[in-house]
């Protein structure tokens, strides 16, 4: 807990309270983490009941699922976290409207997660994972490339679309660590997977944050003089403010280009990150689910 919190802490400072990586402060508490971890993997090698059995990361499936749930969860959450902002500011909507258009994503993710379900004990669930992620690839692709002109019906179709493939990991990722595991060892080994989506989940919505926020910044401060004065005396918080609505349309359609330039860096950044996910699946296993645990029931 105390490595845990060291690391997880930083990025809370960060957002919070104007720190930079650079700080000594935030220097300090990520060695203080790292060096933590190290303690506890060598106490968790001595001990005769470990808290997270050490030889669970020998399981092909453990470490790559791992994987696939903490890049998911730093590209998904940290790219998403951020959306209600850009559709508040940038297509005019409340922000009770903003959480309704995400939607969508959970629609496409509980077709996905019923289709994986009917299939997850038929195919091998590598090639099941690997298709099903193809989809968010497309979806981030197509979030990179927003423009002024796009319409919520497009950002509707394109959150469905990443919806689509997120679904596999409803359910199917704790089926496989379940089958991957002696008996004895599958209630660690279900905690064990989920803490690293949380942690990426925490660390994405941080980095991706700190990256909206320093390339807005440096977008806008090009306009000089021309922002409003409400924008250029808090360039630092500027989702505390937003776009004022008084502005003049040609200003107005500048600014709001430059907003949608930055969540395109971001959407990019994450749609990488989904290519990464998509040849990590092609690590596990190359094997079919059995039925095993339901006869067992």
């Amino acid at each position: 807990m105390s490595a845990i919190i060291s690391l997880l802490i930083t990025p809370v400072l960060i957002d919070n309270e104007g720190y930079k990586w650079s700080s000594p402060l935030i220097i300090a508490l990520l060695c203080l983490g790292v060096v933590l971890i190290g303690v506890f993997i060598w106490v968790e090698s001595k001990v005769a009941e470990p808290i997270i059995p050490l030889h669970l990361f020998k399981n092909r499936n453990i470490v790559v699922l791992s994987m696939i749930v903490f890049t998911v969860g730093i590209g998904l959450m940290g790219s998403f976290s951020s959306f209600p902002y850009f559709a508040q500011n940038v297509l005019g909507l409340t922000p009770t409207e903003a959480g309704y258009l995400t939607l969508p994503m959970m629609v496409g993710a509980i077709a996905s997660a019923t289709i994986c379900g009917f299939l997850i004990t038929k195919v091998r669930y590598r090639e099941l994972f690997a298709v099903a992620f193809i989809m968010p690839m497309i979806g981030f692709y197509l979030f990179a490339h927003i423009n002024i002109h796009t319409t919520i019906i497009q950002i509707i179709i394109f959150f469905l679309i990443s919806g689509l493939g997120l679904g596999v990991l409803f359910g199917g990722d704790n089926l496989i660590v379940q089958e991957s595991v002696k008996k004895e060892h599958k209630g660690v080994a279900l905690s064990t997977v989920p803490l690293f989506q949380s942690i990426g989940a925490t660390i994405g919505v941080s980095i991706f944050g700190t990256l909206l926020s320093s390339t807005l910044t440096s977008k806008l401060s090009g306009l000089g003089s021309q922002l409003p004065k409400s924008m250029s005396e808090n360039m630092n918080s500027l989702a505390a403010g937003g776009i004022p609505q008084d502005l003049p349309h040609a200003l107005l359609i500048k600014i709001k280009t430059l907003y949608i330039e930055s969540f395109q860096h971001i959407y990019l950044y994450a749609c990488i990150l989904t290519v990464i996910v998509f040849i990590l699946c092609w690590f596990l296993k190359k094997e079919v689910l059995s039925s095993k645990a339901k006869e067992e029931a």
